[in-house]
């Protein structure tokens, strides 16, 4: 669940990040602040169960992907050497999940 919510949450990230274009607009202004108190919930969230690090680099790999072809998508050129990062990003993703412990995440907090 938590990692669901991490790449929701990451999605997110696009949603805020194209309201903040045209923040002028209140229309743009309100999904701008609906969109990133959600990213960062989610964020937050998920890092109750996921490692501080590897979460927040999840989340901006998630994000910076998702915008990325957005963009695209719009018309933004989108050539091979963007494609071939973006897919980097991927790995990288992929990588700090496959790479991280198992062990159950513990809140420093919680032991006071």
């Amino acid at each position: 669940m938590h990692w669901i919510l991490l790449i929701l949450s990451g999605s997110l990230e696009a949603v805020w990040a194209h309201a903040l274009s045209d923040i002028l607009d209140p229309v743009n202004a309100i999904t701008f602040l609906l969109g990133l108190a959600g990213s960062v919930w989610g964020l937050q969230r998920a890092m109750k169960k996921i490692p501080l690090g590897t979460a927040y680099a999840i989340w901006v790999g998630v994000g910076a992907t998702v915008t990325a072809v957005w963009s695209a998508i719009e018309g933004e050129p989108f050539g091979p050497a963007k494609i071939l990062c973006i897919g980097l990003i991927l790995v990288g993703v992929i990588g700090l999940e496959l790479s991280r412990s198992h062990a159950p995440h513990e809140d420093p907090a919680s032991e006071a």
